[in-house]
């Protein structure tokens, strides 16, 4: 079967499609699809140019159409997507899914391969990794990460990836990496008013080999090593970051670690009445913010925080502390319970974006198997306490980085 699943759209005006590539990360191929993402969503062989691209999704009621990689624990995914009013909404019988499916695939299967496309796409995507890393905060969770996997460096650079490649790649290998995507795994997902007609113009377009493939990864989840570091650079900025990663074992049922890892995150540092909010900012006054995060597919929970360079071994010791006291048990049950609400709110709020609808849907499709909103809401509601604490003691600390 071919790989393609479109929903009836029920809810909103604009339909959405997307075009899903998977590979295996490493830094050097993920260069590679940051600069023809790059050049894809500037140019085609069938709009040769800028102006010309921008102006004809411009044309189709202002389509959005978006190419860029992202990676997803072991894999690198390149997105082809497009967002545009459903034909039903406009009184316009030029206007329909065929036109708007044959401009997409135009840009999808028929790159522009050209030097000149290619120097601008470096040139721009330079520019971004300089404004990116300008924030400190971006500086420092990129040297984290590096720091993380220090023993297997095709995990680093997981943002724009090799720094070699960017800069210095051949208009010929960047041909040869698009021809290799006929061959990987795809899958087309979306959401339409009219979602048989669609599949039907967009099973026409799927001729690559890799949209027969199976999707579905194993596990996406990368393995952490305990090997725990401490690492301090010297940074000039007003305050430091500190940025402390517990890791766990990535065999763990993805359930337990996914809400075991969003539940800690929001009972910690999810608003003002959380636990570290209120021991690091509150009373050290020591952090302009602090977050805590579950990197599922990276086996990490990070909690990370701009501060006073002051107060960098008083944040630690109150950071170390929070974890340690959920690990003992010790757990306010009225901020849990703030925390459950605030989960509930948030996955509501995102059965309503359409955006996020198609990365649940793409989500399953990688997992190979289907799990909605509406299910993680009622999954959210189960979780009690004592899988909180269960959750937390299968953390070990692994990594303290500090840009001061």
């Amino acid at each position: 079967m071919t790989n393609i699943s479109i929903d009836h759209n029920l809810k909103f005006k604009t339909a959405t499609l997307g075009c899903f590539l998977r590979l295996p990360l490493d830094k050097k191929t993920l260069a590679l699809a940051n600069i023809l993402a790059c050049m894809q969503g500037n140019a085609s062989k069938a709009f040769p140019g800028i102006k010309v691209q921008a102006r004809t999704f411009s044309n189709l009621y202002n389509a959005s159409l978006q190419v860029f990689p992202e990676v997803f624990g072991n894999q690198i995914i390149i997105f082809y997507t497009i967002n545009f009013v459903e034909p039903r909404e406009i009184l316009d019988p030029d206007y329909n899914y065929q036109v708007v499916m044959d401009a997409f695939f135009k840009v999808v299967k028929e790159p522009l391969f050209d030097e000149q496309l290619l120097e601008l796409a470096k040139r721009q995507l330079g520019q971004e990794e300089k404004q990116y890393y300008e924030l400190p905060a971006n500086y420092a969770l990129n040297g984290f990460f590096n720091t993380w996997y220090r023993d297997t460096p095709n995990y680093q650079n997981s943002v724009f990836g090799d720094e070699k490649t960017l800069r210095n790649t051949s208009l010929e290998e960047v041909k040869s990496f698009f021809d290799t995507l006929k061959n990987t795994p795809a899958f087309c997902l979306g959401q339409a008013q009219d979602p048989d007609s669609l599949t039907d113009l967009v099973q026409e377009q799927l001729d690559w080999a890799g949209y027969f493939d199976d999707f579905v990864v194993p596990t996406l989840a990368i393995p952490t090593k305990e090997d725990p570091i401490e690492k301090k650079i010297q940074f000039r900025s007003e305050q430091a970051q500190l940025l402390i990663g517990y890791g766990y074992d990535q065999s763990l049922p993805v359930s337990f670690k996914q809400f075991g890892g969003l539940f800690l995150g929001e009972y910690l540092a999810g608003d003002e009445s959380s636990k570290l909010f209120t021991e690091v900012r509150k009373k050290l006054g020591a952090a302009y913010a602090i977050d805590a995060t579950n990197y599922v597919n990276n086996s990490l929970f990070l909690i990370s925080t701009g501060i006073a360079k002051d107060k960098v071994a008083a944040a630690t010791k109150a950071i170390k502390g929070g974890v340690a006291a959920v690990q003992n048990g010790k757990v306010d049950k009225d901020v849990f319970e703030k925390a459950k609400v605030a989960l509930k709110r948030n996955y509501q709020i995102s059965a309503d974006r359409q955006d996020l609808i198609l990365i649940q849907m793409l989500a399953n499709a990688l997992r190979g198997y289907d799990h909605f909103f509406a299910e993680r809401i009622k999954e959210v509601e189960r979780f009690k306490i004592d899988k909180l604490i269960e959750f937390s003691q299968k953390l070990y600390f692994n990594e303290s980085y500090c840009l001061k």
